[in-house]
């Protein structure tokens, strides 16, 4: 895979931030739609979060489970445990052990979508959103419909009195044409070279996403390496709400 969208050559150009304008002064919330979404997003400024001082909580919304239909080797229960598994290794990776992520489960292509759904997740997050200054999570115009409303999901939580900065990190925007209408005022980089290392180790973890390791289904996911690659190797993106 060889083509990148404008999105990723106009955030060459897009000034950088210091870590404390992405953070705010208090904790911060991770919102991954998928397990790997943290480690592919945003995962060099995890590591450059924890190692700051702050708190990273990082809340994997749902199970990834349909990424290989029809395995019968990993069928979606048993792919869902590995998924946790996985995502648990990588931010463990990238926290120092620091965080366990909180697994809210839901099934893969289902994010909470109503307000309804939203309101039982900022409940579920309670006690984690009233120290949190700053939410992560993928930008609204990555073309896939769980990264779209968990950044909606991220605005509900913001709704709070804590009134914490929310940040979006292209991950299929980069590769796949965004959603029209979608914004990037504001765009900003996060330097991660300091932090490619972990966040090679954090991304490889996603075994499951990443290598051939399941074998028995012609239609699994599997992320070409030189997109894996540019994960590592490029600066993060985040694009302001």
């Amino acid at each position: 895979m060889s083509h990148f969208t404008p999105i990723v050559a106009s955030a060459r150009v897009a000034p950088y931030a210091e870590l404390a304008e992405l953070t705010g002064p208090g904790d911060v919330l991770v919102l991954a739609p998928h397990p790997d979404d943290e480690s592919l997003g945003m995962g060099g400024a995890i590591a450059a979060a924890v190692q700051a001082g702050h708190v990273v909580h990082v809340a994997v919304v749902t199970d990834g489970s349909r990424s290989h239909p029809g395995s019968r080797s990993h069928p979606p229960d048993v792919l869902s445990a590995l998924r946790r598994a996985e995502v648990t290794t990588a931010v463990t990776i990238l926290t120092g052990g620091r965080t366990t992520p909180i697994w809210l489960g839901y099934p893969d292509l289902w994010a909470p979508e109503t307000h309804d759904d939203f309101a039982e997740v900022a409940e579920r997050l309670g006690p984690v959103l009233s120290g949190v200054s700053a939410i992560w999570t993928t930008w609204p115009g990555d073309p896939h419909p769980d990264h779209q409303r968990v950044w909606r999901l991220a605005l509900w939580c913001a709704a709070g009195a804590a009134r914490p900065r929310v940040f979006g990190c292209p991950v299929w925007g980069r590769v796949q044409e965004p959603v029209i209408g979608a914004g990037c005022e504001g765009m900003l980089q996060f330097r991660t070279a300091p932090y490619r290392e972990l966040k090679a180790r954090a991304v490889a973890a996603h075994a499951s996403q990443m290598t051939g390791l399941i074998r028995d289904t012609p239609d699994g996911f599997r992320m070409p390496r030189e997109l894996a690659e540019h994960f590592v190797s490029t600066d993060e993106i985040f694009i302001p709400a």
